[in-house]
């Protein structure tokens, strides 16, 4: 970087030759040749980092001595940028809009929309800037404040930008991310000098240093600008939206796998998002192992550190108890408030795939392998100690949160001439002494969230998995049976033919469940699997928008909720059996 003190630096620089190479283009640097994706856009992009160096360097001019002339170029540079901006949005639209472009191709495009929109909004504060200027009353506090270190920094910044994004370069990309750190350092040590300034109140000059307090909020939000183009290129290279942060957890934890060589030679790729907000990407390394194939995947987790470290303690539990059925944990990042895991990857595909997808017989074929694996982890991990699974306060403390996406569940007793139909409300109340009685006779290990998408099969060798962890514990085995079911249930597709195979195979489970209860004399599990049910029925809608399908689930809850109620008021409540019609549509 050129030394601040060199006044000619922001000498008048009316075109490119004029722009110091080493701090406009990162150094002695080729300007690369590119792909052309549509005619004029790189060339257009071209020209907009020159116009934006040029008003960088003209407002560190003006703001050296300012004059009219000086101004008006200014204005007139910020119209020419605006034009540029407009051109590149139009064409990368355009270029996209035709279809004749892959997927990498069409995120190259909307990263040069990003990257054009970022450009023209730094030009944007340049004028802001000028604009505070006129509002310095005191010279004489204005001159002991030197902006120069600002606009080098968002020069340097945007100098990395033509190598970056047209070679492809993901270490320069985190050159322009990181110029945004230094420009907050910066900003950090002015405001502090300024706060102190209007806080000791020996000056008369409050005018000026807050307007100061604004030309260096101006050069922050510049710095910010140059994060959101640095993080747009690495996303385009990446192949997926990723943030700064997220990309210094995931650097961190690649340190410890054969991943680890170059950020460059890596692919990362959605795979979805948890219910618990976490983010979930397969890493797949371009390069190849020394067999000459590509490096085996791995799954990136990222999201609130205390869920993550649930689960990396929960998944130490079951490698000690079930050795293979969890993955693998190749690294963990601790962030503070947010931290990562690196998982290995799982072969097969989820059994929510396979129900959507595959033949009934195909699927009966995973699910008998799956019900053989729950035998096997209910037989190793049992324990004689009784468990209470509590399925109605769960419930009751997650009612609110029903009612925050489905407030039309919220109603109260009704009256239908001399009979009283009690709400839902009032039936969980009802039942909740009976539900804080029923024990299971024992308690295994249980996942926790035993969904239909949180378990892997692989077909290969019919192989079982278990992902997403967090909430294992020991516990009543009809928690797990229960969430299984429901999540049969609420898969919202509609077809015949898939929804018959949904019916089908959530009966057929319901059935291997009450099967092994009765072979082990478990008396209460027709009960407890009831409440179960409907609590998951009931809690599960808040993650459901369908209104036709959530007010189906949330009916079936009602419905089970009744019946019981009405043995438990004779008695009978032990007698109760869930009917399959709950089940199935």
């Amino acid at each position: 970087m050129r030394n601040p003190s060199d006044e000619s630096f922001f000498s008048e620089a009316p075109g490119p030759a004029d722009i110091p190479p080493d701090v406009a283009h990162g150094g002695a640097l080729q300007r690369p040749k590119t792909m052309r994706l549509h005619e004029g856009i790189e060339e257009n992009l071209r020209f907009l980092i020159i116009e934006v160096e040029k008003q960088l360097q003209r407002t560190g001019a003006y703001l050296r001595n300012p004059s009219t002339g000086s101004l008006a170029k200014i204005v007139d540079g910020d119209d020419y940028i605006d034009n540029l901006k407009a051109i590149i949005q139009s064409k990368s639209f355009g270029a996209a809009a035709e279809g004749a472009h892959g997927q990498e191709r069409i995120a190259l495009l909307r990263t040069y929309e990003v990257i054009a929109s970022n450009l023209e909004r730094i030009a944007d504060f340049c004028e802001k800037i000028i604009v505070q200027v006129g509002y310095i009353d005191r010279p004489g506090v204005y001159a002991k404040y030197d902006f120069t270190d600002f606009l080098l920094e968002v020069l340097a910044g945007v100098g990395l930008i033509e190598q970056a994004v047209f070679q492809h370069d993901v270490q320069v990309a985190l050159g322009i991310c990181r110029t945004e750190h230094t420009i907050d350092q910066m900003y950090a040590k002015v405001f502090k000098r300024i706060l102190t300034e209007l806080q000791s109140g020996a000056s008369d000059s409050t005018q000026s240093l807050v307007t100061l307090l604004f030309i260096a909020h101006y050069m922050e939000r510049m710095g910010d600008s140059l994060l959101n183009i640095g993080e747009s290129i690495l996303s385009s290279h990446l192949g997926e939206r990723i943030k700064i942060g997220q990309l210094r957890a995931l650097e961190d934890s690649l340190e410890l796998t054969e991943l680890s060589s170059h950020l460059g030679h890596l692919s990362l790729k959605a795979m979805g998002e948890t219910k618990s907000g976490a983010r979930v990407n397969s890493l797949l390394s371009r390069e190849q192992n020394g067999k000459g194939s590509p490096l085996r995947s791995v799954i990136f987790k990222e999201g609130k550190t205390r869920k993550l470290v649930e689960e990396r303690d929960s998944i130490a539990r079951w490698e000690q108890l079930m050795p293979g059925l969890a993955p693998k944990i190749y690294s963990f990042h601790d962030g503070g408030e947010d931290g990562a895991i690196l998982f290995e990857y799982l072969p097969g595909v989820t059994f929510e795939s396979l129900l959507l997808n595959k033949p009934l017989a195909e699927v009966t074929r995973a699910l008998d392998s799956i019900q053989t694996k729950l035998l096997e982890v209910w037989s190793r991990t049992h324990r004689p100690e009784p468990v209470a699974p509590r399925f109605l306060q769960q419930l009751s403390a997650r009612f609110d949160d029903v009612l925050a996406v489905h407030p039309e569940f919220k109603q109260g007793d009704a009256r239908i001439g001399d009979k009283t139909v009690a709400s839902f409300s009032s039936l969980v109340d009802e039942l909740l002494g009976y539900d804080l009685s029923l024990h299971a006779p024992f308690s295994v290990f249980i996942h926790g969230d035993f969904n239909v998408d949180n378990v892997i099969y692989d077909p290969s060798d019919h192989s079982v998995r278990f992902i997403d962890l967090h909430r294992s514990r020991m516990m009543d085995y009809t928690q797990d049976v229960s969430v299984f079911l429901v999540s049969h249930f609420r898969l919202q597709y509609l077809e015949t033919p898939v929804r018959r195979r949904i019916n089908a195979t959530s009966l057929r489970f319901h059935d291997f469940a009450r099967e092994h209860a009765r072979r082990i004399g478990d008396t209460s599990f027709d009960q407890r699997l009831a409440l179960g049910v409907a609590r998951s029925l009931a809690t599960s809608t808040r993650f459901v928008l369908d209104r036709e399908l959530a007010r189906s689930m949330f009916l079936r809850a009602r419905y089970v909720l009744e019946r019981f109620a009405e043995l438990h008021r004779a008695g009978r409540a032990g007698d109760y059996e869930l009917t399959r019609e709950v089940l199935a549509d």
